[in-house]
């Protein structure tokens, strides 16, 4: 029994190692890194007819533009932060505007200011620029 008991404890103590942790998943999916809170409305999927795409989750931005790969703005600040130091990110919201940028030392800087048309429409300028319609 003993023996029985040992091999279990030493199963659940390998099975549950931290080394396995995904970053890249972590970053899209974990409310550790909780950068900026975009307000309700803007939630969802966005693309406009150039093929432009942004999603904002509750807690991230993820864009492409021209359906290039996928940039995460916790991403993009996450390694701003660990390499550089604080990303100066300034958030504005309101009931239906919306503003994000973050840089470091005024060498980067990533902006997005959005208004809200309607339920179903928003005008970007910023990074990208044009409307956007929700899927």
């Amino acid at each position: 029994m003993k023996k029985l008991i040992l091999l279990f404890a030493l199963i659940f103590i390998t099975s549950c190692s931290k080394d396995d942790t995904n970053y890249e998943e972590d970053i899209f999916n974990d409310d550790t890194y909780m950068y900026f809170d975009p307000p309700g409305w803007l939630l969802g999927t966005w693309t406009n007819n150039q093929g432009d795409k942004i999603i904002v989750t509750r807690n991230n931005l993820i864009f492409n533009e021209y359906g290039n790969p996928v940039n995460s703005a916790n991403e993009e600040i996450a390694y701003y932060e660990k390499n550089f130091g604080n990303p100066n990110i300034q958030e504005t919201a309101y009931a239906n505007y919306y503003s994000l940028k973050y840089n470091y030392d005024n060498e980067y800087r990533m902006k997005f200011s959005i208004i809200q048309i309607s339920e179903k429409k928003i005008d970007i300028t910023g990074f990208f620029t044009g409307t956007f319609t929700k899927i």
